[in-house]
């Protein structure tokens, strides 16, 4: 779908003509609602151009994953690069069951919660700022209270499908 966003005011008709981004692969909510031109990308697929994009997250719909009490909200993803940023919400008493390690970089900011990484006992409660590094090892993971997390990935989750989810696109 393609969307255009009016030009503002005092911006040259020129610039906002050109003002677009590179051809990008982008998926998750906002492409949807704000992709203004498409592109043939470097492997011949349809890929999108977009100016500023505001999502409202609470105009978004939750999306369970196979994982009981698991569920998100995809703000924004690079299909080429795998990185992402995403709402992440666990019901209290859900959590990832495994140790296991990611592909890329795995940053969480706490919004609301408590999310408890065991057997370390580090603990998220709002407002902090959690990065667990390429290929560390943790979990599992409990929720002790109903949790949403801003999390967000410099590449791809995990090197393999972990064995938790039944759904591929989950480990995306």
């Amino acid at each position: 779908m393609i969307w255009t966003m009016p030009k503002p005011d005092g911006i040259d008709e020129h610039e906002w003509a050109n003002n677009l981004s590179e051809p990008a692969p982008y998926s998750g909510e906002a492409p949807d609602r704000s992709k203004e031109a498409e592109a043939i990308g470097p492997d011949g697929q349809v890929v999108g151009k977009f100016r500023e994009i505001l999502l409202h997250a609470q105009d978004l719909d939750w999306a369970d994953k196979t994982l009981a009490g698991l569920s998100h909200k995809m703000l924004w993803r690079n299909d080429e690069t795998g990185a992402s940023i995403a709402l992440v919400r666990f019901k209290k008493g859900a959590g990832i069951p495994s140790r296991h390690s990611h592909a890329s970089n795995q940053f969480m900011f706490c919004l609301t919660g408590r999310y408890t990484y065991q057997p370390t006992g580090l603990t998220l409660t709002e407002g902090s700022f959690y990065w667990n590094p390429r290929g560390s090892l943790h979990g599992p993971t409990l929720a002790e209270e109903d949790t949403i997390l801003l999390e967000i990935y410099d590449g791809p989750h995990y090197p393999t499908q972990p064995d938790w989810y039944s759904n591929a696109d989950d480990a995306r």
